[in-house]
């Protein structure tokens, strides 16, 4: 992937309860995270997002892979909405990457 950012953080998990299609998804957007296909995680957070758009772990993963990406205008509207969706989850409240953004 071109114009690659690293960072120590990693995508998060949706809570048991969340939208079955927006958790599978995301599930899976993980999954390629870990082999490194970042592209296809890309894909199915986005995916994820289309079936949960009101998920704080979804916009706070699509911050990640933009961030990855070099796109910081994308990953900075993701990070503001993982935060106004984060319903009290101190991985996203708590993220040095989300705070160097905000």
């Amino acid at each position: 992937m071109t114009g690659c950012y690293k960072s120590d953080e990693v995508p998060l998990f949706l809570p048991s309860a969340a939208e079955p299609s927006a958790k599978m998804h995301n599930d899976r957007g993980i999954q390629y995270f870990h082999k490194g296909k970042y592209m296809e995680a890309l894909i199915a957070f986005t995916q994820a997002n289309v079936a949960d758009g009101s998920a704080g772990e979804i916009h706070y993963n699509l911050a990640l892979m933009q961030h990855q990406r070099g796109k910081q205008r994308e990953a900075k509207n993701h990070f503001k909405l993982a935060q106004k969706f984060a319903n009290g989850n101190r991985k996203i409240l708590e993220s040095n990457l989300l705070k160097k953004y905000l």
